[in-house]
């Protein structure tokens, strides 16, 4: 029996949900994702149990209401571990109505490609052996006229890596093989994109130095005979930070998304999202850092993007928050931006679990645009030591509550003495004190639950700063608080007795 744990407003319907779905292979869950029409399907790692416990990578498909359509699990005939991992693997929609799918062995450490038909069986697997180097496994791959382009990076003998673009035909047989390396330290291709019928571009990191570590951005314009037309590189430690993924315009510029090095702390860099635009000449026309400033191992990024049905993008991925003196939770974030790279709104979800707390977590992988101009983000989110396959669908406008719905627009961290709403004592029993800036006018304050419903309206008199409210009609639970009209935020506090 298939069981579903959701958060799901009864009247939603089916404008949007929030589902864990456990598969029949344990732990599956979902790493990677791409749409087709209406069916998503994904890619996984899981266990087979029927026989012989071994891990393997899942394939899953479902109906844009996160009904389960398919499921398969393929394992390695030597008997090795497969996997995926956030940044690399992926699964990919085929122009003859199956899917194409990358996954790695863990002891051997080489890259396989996976075609499959409609109904997710497996109709070969192409492995790609490495007996020089360390590693092997790193791959992505985007579907191309007459194959595949299959991208990434391969760790030399001497630990570093090298970036490289394989073009494979719809066998798998190799067409060409490119090392991309632009210095002696680490490179790697991060994405690739069709520019045009004939042309692609890959966004590539590159390692500038070892101590302390530094590195640049490049593009590198090709064509599928593996000539190289273009390339552009940035000054060492860009403004528009360390690029991770690549979205080309149709005004023949090109958004990246990086990680921007913003401080470096007793040893430690610390980095902040980043989106960028550059025109046509490589000229910025923007930058815009957005999100917490966290070290890499944070994993505060953005896993995938997609356009929208109204003509801007909507980025998947995960984040930290932290309620009270509880520890810091791991959570899906959505961040829709438009195409001058204003935020338009983010959505920070949790797992669809409670108590709210950091055992209960999860993260998205991958992001896609449903016919109906919905959005559907896929990832993993766990109940303590279980993973789950997790499905999340949204307004174009970023609802998940149909009833209420609030744009919230990111903006850099703020320290906490600098917000302009204070609230006190936090977490609260009976009693919340709100401090806010004076105004001439009268304002309303307003306070919500966790799932966005007003549960309180408050009028403030003019030159007042600050009130206190009693909070003994309010359940336990997280609760926030905003100036109603105005772009301060909203403040967090929690209920508990």
């Amino acid at each position: 029996m298939l069981l579903i744990a959701a958060w799901l407003h009864p009247v939603c319907g089916q404008n949007s949900f929030n589902l864990a779905i456990p598969l029949q292979y344990p732990q599956g869950d979902i790493r990677h994702l791409t749409l087709d029409n209406d069916t998503i399907a994904g890619i996984s790692i899981g266990f087979n149990n029927n026989v012989e416990w071994k891990q393997g990578v899942v394939l899953s498909k479902f109906d844009s209401s996160g009904n389960v359509l398919a499921s398969n699990i393929v394992l390695d005939s030597l008997g090795d571990a497969l996997a995926v991992g956030k940044a690399w693997g992926g699964i990919v929609k085929t122009s003859d109505g199956g899917y194409a799918a990358i996954a790695a062995t863990v002891g051997r450490k080489s890259a396989f490609l996976i075609k499959l038909n409609n109904n997710l069986q497996v109709e070969f697997i192409k492995e790609y052996p490495d007996t020089v180097n360390l590693s092997n496994y790193a791959y992505t791959l985007i579907e191309v006229s007459g194959g595949y382009l299959l991208y990434g990076a391969i760790q030399r003998p001497d630990y570093y890596d090298d970036g490289f673009i394989r073009y494979v035909d719809k066998q798998g047989e190799t067409i060409w093989f490119k090392y991309l390396s632009y210095s002696v330290y680490n490179n790697s291709i991060l994405d690739i994109k069709q520019v045009n019928d004939s042309i692609y571009v890959a966004g590539i990191g590159t390692g500038a130095s070892i101590n302390p570590h530094t590195g640049f951005t490049s593009l590198l314009y090709f064509d599928l005979e593996g000539n190289e037309l273009n390339y552009w590189a940035s000054d060492i430690e860009p403004e528009i930070g360390y690029v991770r993924k690549i979205i080309p315009t149709n005004d023949g510029g090109i958004i990246l998304f990086g990680l921007h090095k913003a401080d470096f702390v007793s040893g430690t860099a610390l980095f902040q999202p980043t989106l960028s635009k550059l025109d046509s000449n490589f000229q910025i026309e923007w930058v815009s850092h957005f999100g917490p400033i966290r070290s890499l191992v944070s994993y505060i990024t953005l896993w995938d993007f997609a356009p929208t049905a109204d003509g801007h993008y909507i980025g998947a991925g995960e984040t930290l928050v932290k309620d009270g003196d509880d520890p810091t939770r791991r959570v899906g974030w959505l961040y829709k931006f438009s195409a001058g790279g204003d935020s338009l709104w983010e959505r920070k979800v949790n797992a669809p679990f409670l108590p709210l707390y950091y055992t209960n977590s999860g993260f998205f992988g991958g992001v896609g645009v449903l016919s109906s101009g919905s959005i559907v983000a896929g990832g993993t989110t766990n109940e303590g030591n279980t993973d789950y396959c997790w499905l999340v669908k949204v307004t174009n406008d970023g609802c998940l509550d149909t009833l209420w719905c609030q744009t919230v627009v990111a903006a850099p961290e703020v320290p906490g003495d600098m917000m302009e709403v204070r609230v006190y004592p936090n977490p609260t029993k009976d009693i919340l004190n709100i401090g806010y800036p004076v105004s001439g006018t009268p304002r309303l304050l307003q306070v919500f639950d966790f799932h966005g419903r007003l549960v309180l309206a408050i009028d403030l008199p003019a030159q007042s700063s600050q009130m206190s409210i009693s909070t003994s009609q309010l359940s336990e639970g997280l609760y926030f608080v905003k100036l109603c009209g105005e772009n301060t935020g909203s403040v967090k506090f929690i209920v508990s007795r």
